[in-house]
């Protein structure tokens, strides 16, 4: 008899077990259905990707700004109106 009470009760965990991890296949599969790619904002790059991206591009512009203001304003090469010889590239 003590036999049989083990095993039944060995079964019914067995079967708690599996009930309880099911439920949570259930819920891990919907979350993966629900969204695939978690980590990904675009279709290769992470959100640390795109944000690093963003910096340089803004790092770039500001320093191609400021290149052509120098060119605006002939401040890129030195005048023409020193009296010291001016060295020819």
């Amino acid at each position: 008899m003590k036999s049989r009470s083990s095993s039944l009760i060995a079964s019914c965990l067995l079967a708690a077990t599996a009930l309880s991890l099911g439920a949570c296949e259930t819920s891990r599969y919907q979350a993966v259905k629900d969204d695939p790619t978690p980590n990904l904002d675009t279709l290769y790059q992470r959100p640390q990707d795109v944000d690093n991206a963003l910096v340089v591009m803004w790092d770039e512009n500001w320093r191609m700004f400021t290149q052509d203001l120098g060119r605006a304003f002939y401040v890129d090469r030195p005048s023409r109106l020193t009296r010291e010889p001016v060295p020819q590239p």
